[in-house]
Order: C-alpha cells, then structure tokens, then sequence
C-alpha cells in the first residue's frame, strides 16, 4: 500500500476506525487511544505540513513551493498540503495533532540509526533488535 492510499483511508475511516478499536479490544470508549503514523521513505515533510507563512520557505523551494492559497491552514503558522482535507476534518474536529520538533537526546547524525533508535526505542549508545 502506498503512502497516499493509507491516509485516504485514514481520513475516510476516521469514524469508523475507534468503533473498530473499541470493539477489537473489549475495552470501553471511556479509554483514549494514541495512533501514530511514521511515513517512511521519500515523505517531504515541508509539503505535508506547511510553514506556509514563512517566507524562507517560499525563498527556499521556488518550485515545489505550495502557494497559499491551496494549502490547508491549521493555525497562523503552518498548513496541511491540499490533498489532506480528510485530515484536515480530524484536526478541526481535535481529533488529530501535529507534533512537530520531536527529537531524542544526544541525536545520532545517521539517518538509518537514527530510524533504527526510534523503531526500538533505545537509547542512542544502544542497539537493540
């Protein structure tokens, strides 16, 4: 399944899917769930969330820019890219959030250890399988 394809589906089931969880699990809608969502791969995060009133953003990327007037605004600073209006929905009803700046201590300059340190949730000194 490619990236695009899983948040349709996650803007289409945004409904259906804590029913299905809740039903799953036994456990009552009293009790708040936590869904994270890693895209891997060739994600450009600048043009999934958007800092689109920054004008460093605009200076920097002068072609894949996102103008904005298409982009999805969340607050005065950032924005959804067009394509996720379903998300857009979720965050507006504060069923979703955009976290951003998440980091660990002592950060490895290696992409791929640093995945494999989130993946595992080691420490940075440690490898874990």
């Amino acid at each position: 399944m490619n990236r695009r394809t899983l948040l349709k589906l996650i803007a289409l089931n945004s409904l259906t899917l804590p029913l299905s969880l809740q039903a799953d699990s036994g456990v009552s809608s009293r009790h708040k769930r936590l869904i994270l969502i890693e895209l891997k791969g060739g994600n450009d995060g600048l043009n999934t969330v958007i800092p689109y009133q920054d004008p460093l953003y605009y200076k920097l990327r002068p072609k894949i820019a996102l103008e904005k007037s298409v982009v999805l605004p969340l607050n005065d600073r950032i924005a959804f890219h067009p394509s996720l209006d379903g998300m857009k929905e979720i965050f507006d009803k504060k069923e979703l959030a955009v976290i951003q700046g998440v980091g660990y201590p002592k950060p490895n300059r290696s992409h791929f250890r640093s995945i494999e340190i989130w993946d595992t949730a080691s420490d940075s000194q440690e490898y874990l399988d």
